[in-house]
């Protein structure tokens, strides 16, 4: 469900960098010594397609704001939308991104609420397609995490999170109307964790160089209004080299372990736009997830571009069970259009292809 809520918000930082970057605002961040804050509201659309949702559509709303108390600052916003797929699906979302000290704090704060017809195929490596089931839940989901920089590009947050989730329908017969599937009467989730990252990209929509590598723990227990009891650990690392001018070779692993019982719908899993594209995102879940992708980014002419992707991932309920034999591969190609040249803000056009899965995928930036 990450990626859902993603799709949706990656649009809206294309507004923070535009309208920051006008002449009309530079202007007046130029000439503001008092250390007033720039404020504004902008409305915009949002459209978007995955195998997921099918097109989807909707409309967002967005108030900037910039201390220029610190000149060089980044924008702190606050942002909300209601979305509508073509498979009937209802997103409203309602976030944070606030800096403090020159950028020393950062506050993320991100809530939603969603009604959600998806297709479950069970547990495990190796369920059939012939498996899917839809089913319909209806969920409200927060989090906050408040981030401090400790050491040059370091960064360390802790992290509070809570999600109360429904099911109300399923397929007759299936394995969710059986109950025997952990989540599928529903429930809470309440954790607490932190989170640890660097940071040396040079840009964070398309970067060309640097890395990126982040671990996130958190602990879901009946102490904090949990209904199920489990750790969750994730460590996504990433790294980018510009092999020659503007053509760059990116590189993500990615691995997330649970230990304990998890509700279905926050198992490890694969999938979606933006890790290894091709595979129905959640079609393959489990209680651990390893896998890793390339990707070769070219410009083509004026502000087109190109891109080769592939990669490899398996889920398996532990560590010992990953084999190199349980590798789901998946490949593909796509176009890339650049919207804002200095943010290296694209339109992205996928079609990726797994073992007997496929899907075309239209969004704003690069998968990783």
């Amino acid at each position: 469900m990450k990626a859902i809520t993603r799709g949706s918000f990656i649009v809206l930082s294309i507004v923070i960098d535009v309208v920051f970057s006008h002449p009309s605002f530079a202007q007046l961040y130029e000439d503001d010594t008092l250390g007033i804050q720039q404020t504004g509201v902008y409305p915009l659309p949002i459209f978007f397609y995955t195998p997921e949702t099918g097109f989807a559509g909707g409309a967002a709303a967005l108030y900037l704001y910039r201390d220029t108390t610190f000149r060089k600052s980044r924008a702190s916003d606050i942002t909300g939308d209601a979305i509508y797929t073509e498979k009937k699906q209802v997103i409203v979302e309602f976030n944070g991104d606030f800096y403090f000290d020159d950028g020393m704090y950062r506050l993320l704060a991100d809530t939603w609420y969603k009604n959600f017809p998806n297709s479950f195929y069970g547990i495990g490596n190796n369920v059939p397609s012939s498996a899917r089931e839809s089913y319909t839940s209806k969920s409200l989901f927060g989090k906050i995490v408040f981030y401090r920089k400790v050491y040059s590009r370091f960064n360390l947050a802790p992290l509070i999170q809570f999600e109360s989730a429904s099911i109300i329908e399923t397929k007759p017969g299936g394995q969710l109307e059986s109950g025997a599937i952990p989540g599928s009467d529903g429930g809470n989730v309440a954790g607490a964790g932190i989170v640890a990252n660097w940071d040396s990209r040079d840009n964070t929509f398309a970067a060309y160089s640097g890395s990126f590598y982040q671990v996130t723990a958190v602990v879901n227990g009946r102490s904090l209004g949990s209904d199920f009891n489990y750790n969750d650990v994730e460590v996504d690392l990433r790294n980018f080299f510009e092999m020659v001018p503007s053509q760059v070779l990116a590189v993500q692993v990615n691995a997330q372990i649970i230990d304990g019982t998890a509700p279905f719908q926050d198992l490890a899993h694969f999938g979606g736009q933006d890790f290894l594209r091709g595979y129905f995102d959640g079609q393959y879940r489990d209680k651990t997830e390893v896998g890793g992708q390339v990707e070769y980014r070219i410009p083509v002419w004026w502000r087109f571009g190109a891109a080769a992707f592939a990669g490899i991932a398996q889920v398996a309920d532990k560590m010992s069970l990953w084999s190199l034999n349980e590798f789901k591969f998946a490949g593909g190609a796509g176009l890339r259009f650049v919207l804002n040249t200095q943010e290296r803000i694209a339109l992205r056009l996928d079609a990726g292809f797994g073992s007997n899965s496929s899907g075309v995928y239209f969004t704003v930036t690069e998968a990783f």
